[in-house]
């Protein structure tokens, strides 16, 4: 019995031996399975061989967990794998590491200056390479500067009256107090550079109109002021027909343009019973109509033929306005409807009798609303009773706003 127990015993230790020189052995060889990972790790292995790395770190970290177990067996198993895939990983990211580069720099270029009068000034520097000068001086020699104004005596042509240095020949020396020599002062010249007269301050004036060219819009044609700075400097149109004053032979009647300078800008014809006006044709009697009616008498038709002729001879009336109005007898709703129909019977006569474009004529009735007398006389009465022609609409001319709808009787 005995020697049983001794034998067990003599097992037990030499299997506590075995174990523990295992154990030594297995954390020996984690140690140099660590340092290769990181190895691995430098040469970039996580890119290169992301597995193998994995495996080694994951084996390394199990045999120490067996070893705690006391499973010295398995814990040199997972050893052996940690130790394969640590080698390959090695090899895998032999390669994988960043290059290094070298950049091959261009070699600088030497540029030889020279200074040919040996000032020390360079004579891609020097203002006077041939001759000594210092740098202050741009390598140039230092003159005499009687008046100080920088411009030595030798180049100087005033040199006793200091440069002006007003942006006009300041290399010269002189002063200039009158460049252009209008005859006006610098400090009173808006054209300081250009010769004009007093009147436009010293700035030129071409056409001679008393407006500077570089205000004038017509710098080469007399014209007159003007706030509108398109037509400021150019000729008028005192008449609004169009035509400029200074080829317009009846500047203050309005016409119509010809070939003959003596004819240009009159009126065609003198009118009997009409006068053309810049904003209307007016009429020297009255359109009659059949009582309480809107018929246009026969005796009115030799008017209503020179309102037609008006509207031929000046094609520059594009949109004229028939307006009907009454006295205040009678309801307001029927003097209404009778001035409209008045209206459009005037207007029907100019087209279909006189042969008058449609497009140039409205026509508007305003019953007794626009009274030009006093209703409360029989003169008055008459005198509200009217046709009138007015202009809506021409060459040169702002037009007017359209009346609106015909008011309903």
């Amino acid at each position: 019995m005995r020697q049983v127990v001794k034998l067990l015993a003599v097992s037990a230790l030499a299997a506590a031996a075995l174990s523990c020189v295992s154990g030594n052995k297995i954390r020996a060889d984690s140690d140099v399975i660590k340092n290769d990972i990181e190895r691995a790790k430098q040469q970039n292995a996580k890119r290169c061989a992301p597995r193998e790395l994995a495996l080694a770190e994951a084996n390394v970290d199990f045999a120490h967990g067996e070893l705690l177990e006391g499973n010295s067996v398995r814990a040199q198993d997972h050893i052996a794998i940690a130790e394969e895939n640590v080698k390959k990983a090695l090899v895998l990211s032999r390669d994988c590491g960043p290059k290094n580069v070298v950049v091959q720099q261009p070699k600088p270029v030497v540029v030889q200056r020279t200074d040919r009068d040996g000032d020390g000034v360079y004579d891609d520097e020097d203002k006077c390479p041939d001759v000594p000068g210092p740098k202050e001086n741009a390598g140039c020699p230092v003159s005499k500067d009687t008046d100080g104004d920088g411009i030595p005596d030798d180049l100087d042509r005033c040199p006793t009256q200091p440069e002006d240095y007003d942006g006009f020949q300041d290399e010269d020396g002189c002063p200039e107090p009158d460049n252009d020599g209008d005859g006006i002062v610098d400090s009173k010249d808006k054209c300081p550079n250009n010769p004009g007269p007093l009147e436009t301050q010293g700035c030129p004036d071409a056409d001679g109109d008393k407006i500077a060219d570089w205000e004038d819009a017509c710098p080469d044609v007399p014209g007159v002021r003007s706030a509108d700075p398109a037509k400021n400097g150019c000729p008028g149109d005192r008449d609004g027909d169009g035509i400029a004053d200074n080829v317009d032979a009846c500047p203050d009647v309005p016409g119509v343009k010809t070939d003959n300078p003596k004819t240009n800008g009159c009126p065609p014809k003198v009118y009997k019973l009409v006068v053309m006006k810049k904003d209307k044709i007016e009429i020297k009697q009255q359109v009659h109509f059949a009582t309480n009616k809107s018929k246009v008498l026969p005796d009115s038709f030799e008017l209503l033929h020179e309102v037609a002729q008006v509207l031929k001879d000046f094609p520059d009336v594009k949109r004229v306005s028939v307006d009907g109005h009454t006295d205040n007898v009678g309801t307001h709703a029927h003097n209404m409807k009778l001035s409209q129909d008045r209206a459009d019977s005037v207007r029907d006569f100019l087209v279909q009798h006189e042969g008058v474009d449609s497009s140039r004529l409205e026509a508007h009735g305003f019953g007794p609303d626009k009274p030009i007398s006093s209703n409360k006389t029989s003169k008055g009465r008459a005198e509200n009773r009217r046709t009138e022609f007015n202009i809506l609409e021409r060459d040169g001319m702002t037009p007017t706003p359209p009346t609106g709808e015909t008011p309903s009787p």
